[in-house]
């Protein structure tokens, strides 16, 4: 399945207006790597309309587009950066024609997730922990608040190695900016030892670092790399998809974070 594309939704998307800035990348010459990382985070969710959905950081509301119509409970959260909160997602809906009524927008930090103990069947984090500077409290409520047999969707960008050189490269192209501040810290990117930045803004983020604190939560952690899977951890992302039960050897589940159902 294809997430929903603002092509297919609006005559010129380019002319969406939003505080965000980052909704061009939804319409410029690289908007199909970026919706290709939506296409990843859909086929491992493999979505039921029964399933109650979660997406942390729902940001401009361009992945809840192809999320709301699929399930019956889909709650959009967020800090806001708008006002009025969640205008811009808001509009994406009302003019694109698609059904919010299973959408519940709500304020909300990642770190202190206002749900209680394992409530989702599958939680999305897209391009959102590399933002946050206590990474391990939003890791935590991923974990609290999904379901024993649900599972986690987070992208991260890959910030280290090769890609780091090329993201570098692009921000550099596109107006001059870029995350790295010196020579050295963008070699040590590249050779794999970033200078960590606890700012929010993802400067020297290692998505290694992301998988290892999953992995503490969530028995099976597996990594898919975007657009181009076959050339591995080359590629500028990773969708790192979290379940917290596995199957053993003998094909009895694993759980473990218990889930009182009672």
């Amino acid at each position: 399945m294809k997430a929903t594309r603002l092509e297919d939704c609006f005559e010129d998307p380019s002319r969406i207006s939003s505080e965000f800035g980052h909704m061009k990348m939804y319409t410029g010459m690289l908007s199909k790597y970026y919706y290709k990382r939506f296409d990843y985070a859909l086929r491992q969710a493999q979505l039921k309309p029964s399933d109650s959905v979660l997406i942390i950081g729902g940001g401009t509301g361009v992945f809840a587009l192809t999320v709301a119509p699929l399930v019956n409970n889909l709650q959009f959260t967020d800090v806001p950066r708008e006002n009025p909160p969640f205008a811009t997602a808001k509009k994406l809906f009302q003019h694109s024609g698609i059904n919010d009524s299973a959408v519940d927008f709500l304020s909300a930090d990642a770190t202190e997730l206002p749900y209680g103990k394992c409530e989702f069947d599958v939680v999305f984090a897209l391009d959102v922990l590399e933002h946050i500077p206590n990474e391990d409290a939003a890791i935590s409520e991923i974990g609290r608040v999904t379901k024993t047999d649900g599972k986690a969707i987070v992208s991260a960008p890959i910030e280290v190695g090769v890609p780091l050189l090329v993201r570098e490269t692009y921000r550099f192209l596109d107006g001059g900016r870029r995350h790295t501040k010196s020579l050295n810290e963008l070699v040590s990117g590249v050779v794999g030892s970033p200078n960590i930045d606890e700012s929010g803004r993802h400067r020297g983020y290692d998505y290694r670092e992301t998988v290892s604190k999953l992995e503490d939560l969530f028995n099976g952690v597996w990594v898919d790399y975007c657009p181009v899977p076959i050339a591995k951890w080359l590629n500028p992302t990773a969708i790192i998809t979290a379940n917290h039960t596995v199957i053993d050897a003998d094909n009895s589940p694993k759980d473990r974070f218990h889930c009182d159902r009672r």
